[in-house]
């Protein structure tokens, strides 16, 4: 057996085919056994000499990250870019941002490496699409990346102490849309204190999660503003959102595309540090007071939404009308509108007080531009206009004869 198996080996050494098959494999098995140590070591090294970070929108080192190299300047060296709408009805403005893919740039001196990926099917908690951006830093320290960080969270510490943070719902999820500008509630032209008194009422609500559940009563709070236009609406929200560090989410109801599911999800998903906004409550639903048949949201569907079964808690909501009498008595009726606020035309006295904001040292001529008003009612719309007309003239110009039959006189 050992003879014939001797046999056939001298044989086929005798061979040439064989020979130079042989040696074939076993060349492509050094081949191989190369590249593997190969990609073994150059792995190692590659561990050893770059740093990489991961981070999804899932988290808050997502914006902050991105908040670094947006204020660095870095976003703005992309080449390409994916352009968006954002803002709601009659306000929408364009935003770029790099697009998904792979972008190289220099940071502090740093060559970085930014792969941004997006998922159509994985979601947030917020149901936004879920979003990922990965940094390599050739040669870099991971120090560099947790200093960017940390920049990232004291410009948006920074931004949150300026006002009210901004979100718009579009395409089926919450856009962070910016900031706008903090109003305190001194800055509002009312007769009395009822601003203040529905910001004391929105504060109580906030801290009083436990006073609702003791009782068993869902923990909703919905405020009605209403009035004629321009008597602060829009202000008075605003102002009650930065005086408690608060965000406004604003949805527009009268978007034809919004359906009954959607408007449910957005209720749901709305950010948990906002307030919800829906503004001229009364133009979503014009069809309806006329019989007519529309497209997007139902009137059920919307108050179902408000106090559903699956209606969210802890979040007050906010709606604001020109029209009080446009509006179904359903819909503001107690556990969807807890607080009716009218804002109204104001007076004289009020005006005068206006006057003295833009020229401060002015009392006799605000004296004087209260006693030219008389009577007369005006939106402090109004009057703030025709003031900023006049901010860069003598504060004479503002006070002058001219002031009655320029503006609007109005009768609550």
């Amino acid at each position: 057996m050992l003879d014939t198996l001797q046999t056939y080996v001298a044989t086929a050494l005798e061979s040439e085919f064989f020979v130079g098959g042989l040696a074939l494999g076993l060349l492509g098995l050094a081949a191989g056994v190369v590249r593997l140590v190969w990609r073994g070591l150059s792995g190692l090294c590659l561990r050893r000499l770059t740093v990489t970070v991961m981070v999804d929108n899932r988290v808050a080192e997502f914006l902050h990250l991105l908040d670094w190299l947006d204020h660095s300047g870095a976003l703005g060296r992309a080449r390409r870019f994916r352009l968006t709408w954002i803002g709601g009805r009659g306000a929408q403005r364009a935003s770029f941002a790099p697009a998904l893919g792979v972008h190289w740039f220099v940071l502090d001196g740093q060559l970085v490496q930014l792969h941004r990926e997006m998922s159509d099917k994985a979601r947030t908690g917020k149901g936004t699409p879920l979003e990922t951006l990965t940094l390599t830093l050739p040669l870099g320290r991971r120090k560099t990346i947790e200093r960017w960080i940390v920049a990232g969270a004291e410009l948006d510490a920074n931004r949150s102490r300026i006002g009210p943070t901004l979100h718009i719902f579009a395409d089926g999820y919450w856009t962070q849309a910016g900031e706008v500008v903090h109003r305190p509630v001194s800055s509002l032209v009312a007769e009395d204190d009822r601003v203040a008194t529905m910001l004391e009422d929105l504060r109580w609500f906030y801290g009083a999660r436990d006073w609702y559940v003791d009782r068993g009563v869902p923990w909703r709070r919905g405020y009605l503003l209403h009035g004629p236009p321009g008597t602060g609406k829009s202000s008075a929200i605003r102002a009650a959102a930065s005086e408690l560090g608060l965000g406004l989410a604003i949805l527009d109801l009268g978007r034809r595309t919004l359906t009954d599911d959607q408007l449910c999800e957005a209720l749901v998903q709305a950010p948990e540090d906002a307030v919800l906004v829906f503004e001229d409550i009364d133009a979503a639903f014009i069809e309806r007071a006329a019989g007519e048949v529309s497209t997007g949201i139902s009137f059920s569907g919307l108050l179902n939404a408000l106090d559903g079964v699956a209606a969210q808690e802890g979040r007050a909501l906010f709606m604001t009308t020109n029209h009080l009498d446009r509006l179904d008595p359903a819909l503001i009726r107690p556990g969807r509108a807890d607080v009716h606020l009218k804002l109204g035309l104001v007076g004289a006295e009020q005006a005068a007080l206006l006057f003295l904001r833009f020229f401060p040292e002015e009392t006799a001529l605000a004296d004087r531009f209260r006693n030219r008003l008389g009577d007369r009612r005006y939106s402090p719309a109004e009057l703030q206009g025709w003031l900023l007309a006049h901010a860069s003239d003598a504060p004479q110009a503002a006070e002058a004869d001219g002031l009655t039959p320029k503006l609007t006189v109005a009768a609550e």
